[in-house]
């Protein structure tokens, strides 16, 4: 049976139909409610049902209460069905009034706004002038026309509660049809909602800079990319109780000449919020065509634009979850616990033993005498010099040498900087010492002098580590030490910003640089609890739990501003600012026991993880990723700014919190990470790009962000640090 909309024929597109969508167990015995022409159920409370609509026949998404009667598949013919989607719990009462479906289903839409192919450039959402909906066993299967092309939707529940799309564009016509855009849409029912697209989109990237280009989606705007450059291949959006997210199964296709594309999702704001999956073609501001190919930069790359011979077909499948989540700015992590399928292992090219090794003979050849150089040389034609925080890292390679049993090292780094890098503020410190000058000097920012928060926070919770480390292995610790980590905590306490956390830097005298509201800060928590676990002194225990506090209102009780500004070199959303506020949390936790603070911990463990890959792009065959086997899963990509994978993480603190909390998810990806980042690493001279065994890239570009498929040879000190510092911890964690 069939239920044409606004009583036009449109007859099924002939061609090769793919096999339906597993389907999912079967529904109690029941009926369809008043108004609804047909339903899909799943066990667990999700229901697709398709209603009469002003302009045609609708979707609506809904969560049905517990013990309502389930609904079996049915249809009825009806002038203007719709479908929508909604949560079951939204109707519950006894969820109470957060999560009441007062506002409408969990999505609404016209059937024929689902899907969009339009033929020509610059491509532009057109929609079939009418569709048809049929029964086909357990799903329900909408039919169109658009020009040239005929449209088919199937709608059917996995096993598993998740909601499968298969769409096919086919090409009706007896002629070539080129330049073809299409895709599934998913109009939001609300304008005002908190979107994720991992990696590139948190809740509008609200704290980057107004002045550089980042993905946003204004009104009138919108943003959508390759699903290679997205760590997760979805999008999230919550709102009032409720979210939506929508997964991709990515396909390569590869051309004659090796070339591999994927296809693209994004946000489109053309007027309401609009959930885009498109057949490769991109946007950005709302411009069709452009490619954000570099820092801040952005290119015309009119990619994605498919050609179908007759009788040929284009085919994508995506699957689709809703809920409730409270609150709303916490929809992204059901991004990181959907599991659509068996997760990618990930690379292990190197033993964790063989990271430590390599890493450490890299770390040995950046030694001078009183710390670490903070470049290989001069080749990247910077002074030699030594950087504290940040890319420099000169304590945390201090803590590596101590970590192997080579104290005197780590003594000479850390005496070298508690002596030298005094400025006339006490508690401030200069970030870098110039060798061949023998002067220190501050970072600058914007042409001025600038101590940041971030890197001097950093440094200041090394040599506490540094220190605990000494005094757990019964070495002798300067007093200068502890004196140093108690004198930059009180220094971050008392030059904190009115909103009670502490500034983004300081000017040379100690003023803070900015008012801006920030993340960067974070690290001096870190601090803080380094002085409480040195001195005993629970002071900076309560100061610590406060400043945290602060932070964690400002940023992670909602989202609505997540995480910016920790990195130098981009002004907005990153990674690395969430995880001196995971690091903090969790450090809180082992010292209290209280479990608010592994629940803070896990929200922003959640929210690092949607920067880590899951899958593993391919990659063209003529390129260094492609001779290699390179793969991405278990990569962290960096900032909305700067999509590129790098090793910056907190691979051993994640792992320690997933064994101590009872959250082994945690530490199996913490695992995965570590070996993962063991690609790239220079193992005899010539190797990657290096001469000495143990460097490594700062940076691998696996998306049309700078040299798809390629790594750099910007190798700051840091790139030795991190691995290092997390293979030697857990080996001992596990």
């Amino acid at each position: 049976m069939t239920a044409p909309s606004n009583g036009a024929p449109a007859p099924a597109p002939p061609g090769r139909v793919p096999a339906p969508a597993p389907p999912g167990r079967a529904p109690a015995p029941g009926v369809v409610a008043a108004g609804v022409v047909a339903a899909l159920t799943e066990p667990g409370g999700k229901v697709v049902e398709v209603v009469p609509g002003e302009g045609g026949p609708e979707v609506r998404l809904r969560h049905r209460d517990a013990d309502d009667p389930e609904v079996r598949l049915r249809h009825r013919d009806a002038d203007g069905p719709e479908v929508r989607l909604r949560h079951r719990d939204a109707d519950d009462p006894e969820v109470g009034p957060r999560h009441r479906d007062a506002d409408g289903p969990h999505l609404r839409a016209p059937l024929r706004g689902l899907l969009t192919a339009s033929t020509g450039r610059p491509w532009r959402i057109e929609h079939p002038g009418s569709v048809h909906l049929a029964q086909r066993g357990e799903a329900l299967v909408v039919t169109a026309r658009t020009g040239p092309l005929g449209a088919r939707l199937e709608l059917a529940f996995t096993p598993d509660g998740l909601l499968t799309l298969t769409a096919t564009w086919h090409n009706d016509s007896g002629r070539e049809v080129t330049d073809v855009a299409a895709g599934l849409l998913l109009p939001l029912p609300t304008g005002d909602a908190n979107v994720t697209m991992p990696g590139v989109l948190y809740n509008g990237n609200p704290s980057s800079d107004p002045h550089r280009r980042v993905p946003r989606v204004e009104p009138g705007g919108g943003f959508v990319c390759e699903q290679d450059r997205l760590p997760i291949p979805a999008v999230n959006a919550a709102w009032s109780g409720r979210y939506v997210s929508l997964f991709a199964h990515p396909e390569r296709r590869h051309d004659a000449e090796g070339k591999v594309t994927y296809d693209s999702l994004g946000v489109i704001r053309q007027p309401g919020l609009t959930v885009a999956a498109m057949t490769g073609v991109l946007m950005f501001d709302g411009r069709p065509d452009v490619c954000y190919v570099s820092k801040a930069e952005v290119a015309d790359d009119a990619i994605g634009y498919r050609t179908l011979a007759p009788g040929e077909s284009i085919t994508t499948r995506h699957t689709l979850d809703w809920g409730p989540v409270e609150p709303r700015g916490h929809g992204f992590r059901k991004l990181v616990h959907t599991r659509l399928h068996q997760e990618d292992d990930g690379a292990r090219p190197l033993a964790r033993e063989d990271i430590v090794r390599l890493k450490a003979g890299a770390m040995d050849a950046r030694w001078t005498g009183h710390g670490y150089l903070a470049y290989e040389g001069t080749r990247h034609g910077r002074p030699r010099s030594y950087l504290y925080g940040w890319t420099g890292q000169c304590l945390k390679l201090a803590l590596c040498d101590a970590l192997l049993g080579r104290p005197e090292r780590t003594r000479r780094a850390a005496d070298f900087y508690v002596e030298g890098s005094r400025t006339r503020t006490p508690g401030l410190r200069h970030g870098r010492y110039l060798l061949d000058d023998g002067r220190w000097e501050t970072f600058r920012k914007g042409g001025a002098d600038f101590v940041s928060s971030r890197a001097h926070g950093e440094t200041v919770a090394d040599l506490a580590g540094i220190a605990l480390h000494f005094r757990e292995a019964g070495l002798p610790v300067p007093p200068a030490w502890e004196e140093a980590v108690e004198e930059a905590a009180a220094f971050f306490w008392r030059t904190r910003l009115q909103e009670g956390i502490v500034p983004i830097g300081w000017t040379p005298d100690g003023r803070p640089f900015s008012a801006m509201v920030s993340a960067a800060g974070i690290a001096c928590v870190q601090a803080m609890l380094g002085a409480y676990r040195l001195s005993g002194e629970r002071v900076w225990l309560r100061r610590a739990e406060e400043v945290l506090g602060r932070y964690y209102r400002l940023h992670a009780a909602t989202f609505e501003r997540p995480f910016a500004h920790a990195t130098l070199d981009a002004s907005g959303e990153d990674k690395e600012a969430g995880m001196y506020y995971f690091l903090a949390a969790f450090e809180l936790y082992r010292l209290t026991g209280r479990d608010l603070y592994a629940q803070w911990a896990e929200a922003a463990a959640d929210w690092l993880l949607t920067f880590v890959y899951v899958w593993s792009p391919e990659f063209d065959a003529g390129s260094t990723f492609g001779r290699r086997g390179f793969r991405a899963c278990g990569w962290p990509s960096v900032s909305v700014q700067n999509h590129h994978l790098d090793v910056f993480f907190p691979t051993s603190e994640l792992m320690e919190f997933g064994l101590m909390t009872g959250r082994p998810r945690y530490a199996a990806r913490a695992e995965t990470i570590l070996h993962a980042m063991g690609q790239g690493i220079c193992r005899e001279p010539g190797d990657w790009g290096f001469q000495t065994p143990g460097e490594q890239g700062e940076g691998f570009f696996q998306t049309n962000w700078q040299r798809k498929g390629e790594a750099n040879t910007w190798n700051p000190s840091w790139v030795i640090a991190l691995p290092l510092y997390h293979a030697l911890r857990m080996r001992k964690v596990t």
